[in-house]
């Protein structure tokens, strides 16, 4: 059954990217970031912490698609989720809002959570770019903002105390292609 799911998670992945990198002519600018909120969850001794990045592509100067990978871990379980996210700067730089278009979680040796589970989010924030190619992103992001999977959400925050209804991100990373 572990077999199964590890090819579905590696397929999805793999139809991610070539999602992501898909319209490679028509990509302005590729990155990546990585999250380092996730010392909040080590300094207020949660039980859990998630580990955020993502991998982005500017398909022009007010939208952008990404790639988020994510990983929860407590003391008996993982939970990974990745999917796709647009977002849009709506005066091309400083604030933008995102919005998963699907997201979808795995987990392993998890006995309250489904292996597979379906999530939303979006969120608010803002760029701030220094020099060429880096950049710092704090943002808010406010998980499954519609109510469409409460069930799933409910099952993940009682799994993993870090796994709120909001959570603060601040991201830092750096354009590899521009």
């Amino acid at each position: 059954m572990t077999r199964m799911i590890r090819k579905k998670a590696l397929c999805l992945v793999l139809v991610l990217l070539v999602a992501l990198f898909g319209a490679s002519a028509a990509v302005e600018k590729l990155g990546c970031a990585l999250d380092l909120a996730a010392v909040q969850d080590i300094f207020l001794g949660r039980g859990s912490f998630q580990i955020f990045a993502d991998i982005r592509a500017s398909v022009s100067e007010e939208f952008q698609l990404r790639l988020p990978i994510a990983v929860a871990v407590n003391s008996a379980c993982l939970f990974a989720e990745s999917g796709l996210q647009v977002v849009y700067y709506p005066w091309q730089k400083g604030p933008f809002m995102s919005l998963s278009l699907f997201q979808v979680g795995m987990s392993r040796n998890c006995e309250t959570l489904d292996n597979i589970v379906s999530l939303n989010e979006v969120s608010l924030g803002w760029t701030f770019e220094f020099g060429p190619g880096l950049f710092a992103e704090p943002s808010l992001v406010i998980r499954d903002p519609s109510g469409t999977f409460t069930e799933e959400y409910s099952s993940l925050k009682g799994t993993f105390p870090c796994y709120g209804s909001f959570r603060a991100r601040v991201l830092f990373g750096y354009y590899f292609w521009r």
